[in-house]
């Protein structure tokens, strides 16, 4: 493949990718997509969170794992009821199934990247259909 093959840009600035709703995390999380279907990873979505200072998303759980990377500020990962702290430059693995919440621990924003299946995020959901319709064509 050459750079003619993809319409969109190969490289950029994290911040500078499109806001997308994030309500259901709580008012002031800023979610941009990464990587996705239709954008250089059809079978995941790398999702990049801003979580305001001590922000909580509420404990929920899923049939789907999270693998999470930590960029900037300090959040925690709770998982089965076990708080681990998550400096910068720190990772998490969530399984499918299990209860868990994370948030921001800090005064600062908290910014990571998130990792999970295309069907375990809306926007990923959204864009693997568009791409289904399309092969479909």
């Amino acid at each position: 493949m050459t750079n003619k093959d993809f319409n969109e840009p190969l490289a950029g600035k994290l911040e500078d990718l499109p806001e997308l709703k994030a309500f259901s995390l709580g008012e002031g999380v800023v979610k941009r997509i990464v990587f996705g279907p239709g954008r250089f990873f059809d079978d995941y979505v790398v999702r990049f969170f801003t979580l305001p200072p001590h922000r909580m998303i509420t404990e929920h759980q899923h049939e789907w794992p999270h693998y999470l990377i930590t960029l900037e500020g300090h959040g925690q990962v709770i998982i089965e009821g076990k708080t681990w702290d998550l400096p910068e430059k720190s990772w998490a693995f969530v399984p499918p199934d299990v209860p868990h919440s994370y948030g921001n621990a800090s005064d600062k924003p908290f910014r990571f990247l998130c990792i999970v299946p295309w069907f375990g995020d809306p926007d990923g959901k959204r864009a693997r259909a568009r791409l289904e319709r399309a092969k479909s064509k």
